[in-house]
């Protein structure tokens, strides 16, 4: 895919990106239910994986969920804009995934969530995630901010992609690998910092390996 890979078109590359790459990426994980999945964006910020979802799952339900106000006033809007029907967003800081019932879902996605904090969210999303998947469905982790991970006793540690192997594992799912399609780290897109320098393009914006895993 060509990317203009400038900083003044760097929202239209983003755009391009839930079109086509970031489409293919979903469309890539193995879940059983290509057709009309149902599938759970957990802290959707920006909306950037929503909207690839949407285009790869026209026929699927998306929900979202973030606390993040002003991640749900831009991101609702854009639904609205785009008249996207597919895509249920639910505002609020949640301590559970209550709002989903056992076996429901095909996919979850935890891009970009799960570090730092007291950790106790990332081990709460683990074990709600095996509880709302179906046999089968994937769980699809963007691994960022290794160094700022914690462990169960809320300690900071570096984590490797064999340690959250293993602490996933643990939770009742067996590993399924990457896809050849990339997710996109989006940080530098909404940090103030980076957006008065003015310098960000697409090709700027880490990419990283999306580790899948499969509910046994």
């Amino acid at each position: 895919m060509t990317y203009s890979n400038t900083n003044e078109h760097l929202y239209d590359d983003i755009a391009l990106w839930e079109k086509t790459d970031g489409k293919d990426l979903f469309l890539e994980m193995p879940i059983k239910q290509k057709t009309a999945p149902a599938v759970l964006d957990f802290g959707y910020g920006f909306g950037e994986q929503l909207f690839a979802l949407s285009n790869a799952f026209p026929n699927g339900k998306i929900y979202g969920i973030e606390c993040n106000q002003a991640c749900q006033k831009e991101v609702g809007e854009k639904i609205k804009t785009r008249g996207l029907k597919n895509i249920i967003l639910i505002n609020k800081e949640v301590q559970n995934l209550q709002d989903f019932e056992n076996d429901s879902l095909d996919l979850v996605v935890l891009f970009d969530v799960i570090h730092g904090g007291d950790g106790k969210t990332k081990y709460m999303l683990f074990e709600e995630s095996h509880r709302i998947l179906k046999n089968g469905g994937c769980l699809a982790i963007l691994p960022a901010h290794l160094s700022n991970w914690r462990d169960r006793e809320g300690k900071k540690k570096t984590y490797s992609t064999k340690m959250i192997q293993t602490e996933v594992e643990s939770f009742g799912f067996e590993y399924a690998g990457t896809c050849s399609q990339k997710g996109v780290h989006w940080e530098k897109c909404h940090t103030m910092y980076y957006i008065q320098k003015g310098t960000i393009t697409f090709d700027a914006l880490e990419k990283i390996d999306v580790m899948n895993f499969v509910k046994k």
